[in-house]
């Protein structure tokens, strides 16, 4: 069932995210920072850290690291649990400040979810509590994340997609112009030869004759049934093997094809201890490039080209809010930005 998978990765994507909160908190749960008017406690940072750790783990498990080698990584990557945190609640209060409103959506997506596990809302909740998951918190987690996309795609991703310049559109296009490339395909048949008791050089002199023929006129799918062996599964569709994209095809294939032309056969094709192949080009259809003035090319060109671009300018965004912000750091509790991070206005 892939409700479990998707629960997992989908929560995570938010655990960051984390509850914090606008009161002060008791004697226990110590401040780790304070953000504006927002605070960030111990027990929010240690769940972030924990979750971090366990899906950091996760990743490099699959990659086949060691346990120290997760350990050091985890702890060469602790201090942006904290900045990320910080950075999560700016866009929070930003999104709060400038009254975005995202609940139809988490509605939408909520209800995505359910439908793609084929289960109703409330047995969604119910799965989700079977697992640990407070439904209410995954839903806070999932609404903080659309607010601060909205955020990002208001404050960052608009400013650059509308000052883009035709040059930078062009030059977007030209330099990612595979993408706006149909690869060509080719189409193919095959007459398959067995050793079955023969040799090498006997089949191979046997399928020299057959190509012979072909190229004196024979017709293919005559030949096919004439000459095919009767297990070979391509033999009840006249040897056709099917239609191919750059890359699909074994390299000898390839190689032995890339010069002929619609109708024209290879010379005899060994295949391991099975036999010999003799393939024919049936249809060629060449790669297409997609024009720069469609409509639809210009679309994707401009969103593209935006989000080129927008790394670089969703840091400067947030170095900007830090700036702006009143930030208290507990002395003991690190971040990546270290010295850089002020005490406050």
């Amino acid at each position: 069932m892939k409700f479990a998978n998707l629960t997992i990765s989908a929560v995570f994507a938010l655990v960051i995210a984390t509850a914090v909160h606008a009161q002060e908190p008791n004697l226990v749960n110590e401040i780790v920072a304070r953000v504006n008017n927002d605070i960030i406690t111990l027990i929010d940072y240690q769940q972030a850290l924990n979750d971090f750790r366990a899906e950091l783990a996760r990743q490099l498990q699959q990659q086949g690291k060691s346990e120290a080698e997760i350990n050091a990584e985890f702890e060469r990557l602790r201090p942006t649990v904290l900045d990320i945190m910080i950075e999560d609640l700016l866009l929070q209060q930003k999104a709060k400040e400038l009254g975005i409103d995202v609940e139809a959506e988490v509605n939408q997506q909520w209800a995505a979810i359910a439908k793609e596990n084929q289960l109703t809302i409330v047995a969604l909740e119910a799965e989700l509590k079977k697992q640990g998951i407070d439904p209410d918190a995954a839903r806070a987690s999932l609404r903080k994340r659309l607010q601060q996309n909205y955020v990002m795609n208001q404050e960052v991703l608009r400013s650059i997609y509308e000052n883009l310049k035709e040059k930078d559109r062009r030059e977007f296009y030209e330099k990612h112009k595979d993408y706006f490339t149909t690869p060509g395909e080719v189409t193919i048949s095959e007459i398959f030869l067995p050793l079955e008791g023969f040799t090498a050089a006997d089949v191979e002199q046997r399928a020299r004759r057959i190509i012979a023929e072909l190229r004196a006129g024979m017709n293919f799918a005559e030949a096919v049934q004439k000459y095919s062996h009767s297990s070979r599964a391509s033999r009840e569709q006249n040897g056709l093997l099917g239609t191919f994209k750059p890359g699909e095809l074994k390299e000898e294939i390839e190689k032995a094809i890339s010069t002929l032309k619609p109708g024209e056969v290879t010379e005899p094709i060994r295949l391991l201890q099975d036999g010999y192949q003799i393939i024919r080009v049936d249809e060629r259809k060449p790669s297409i490039v997609r024009l720069y003035e469609d409509p639809k090319v210009q679309n994707e060109v401009a969103n593209g080209a935006t989000m080129e671009r927008a790394e670089e300018s969703r840091k400067a965004y947030l170095k900007r809010l830090r700036e702006e912000a009143f930030i208290e750091i507990t002395p003991k509790y690190v971040t990546a930005h270290g010295k850089e991070e002020k005490k406050g206005n």
